[in-house]
């Protein structure tokens, strides 16, 4: 429930954080892994925690198993990891292969509007997606390039 701030009236939100007693292995392996899949990817504690909205104190604490790891931002890591649930209990650093993951619905329907168009149209678009799959992965190796760089934090 939120707590009301008594110089304002204003509600104010506070993150929940569950301290362990001990470290206990799970939540240990957990934030041993998390750190490995953040250095990874090139960010820092700051970098990450800024964007699911944590103090990176309390990434900190979570990667040195100090604090447990809620599901909600565990499922926050991840995202901003791009890593799937699964995947990270599965032990993969990457997500699966998109060539190994069954189509969605959301694939389903594309083919199945693909399939409508002409040779030509459908050119058109594989031509199209390709473009965007190169500009995104040139805006990848940007991004991890300046994050390399960058200020070198934790």
């Amino acid at each position: 429930m939120p707590r009301r701030d008594g110089t304002t009236g204003k509600d104010c939100r506070q993150t929940v954080i569950t301290r362990t007693g001990p470290t206990s292995p799970q939540v240990a392996t957990i934030g041993v892994r998390l750190r490995r899949l953040r250095k990874e990817r090139n960010l820092t504690q700051a970098e990450l925690a800024r964007q699911i909205g944590i103090q990176q104190s309390d990434l900190s604490r979570m990667e040195k198993g100090e604090y447990r790891v809620s599901l909600d931002n565990l499922v926050k890591i991840l995202t901003a990891l791009n890593l799937q649930i699964a995947d990270f209990f599965a032990g993969r650093a990457e997500p699966q292969a998109a060539a190994q993951r069954p189509l969605s619905h959301e694939d389903m329907q594309l083919l199945h509007m693909l399939r409508e168009l002409t040779p030509e149209a459908r050119q058109e678009v594989q031509q199209f997606v390709e473009f965007k799959l190169r500009r995104e992965r040139v805006e990848r190796r940007a991004n991890e390039a300046r994050r390399s760089s960058g200020d070198g934090g934790s």
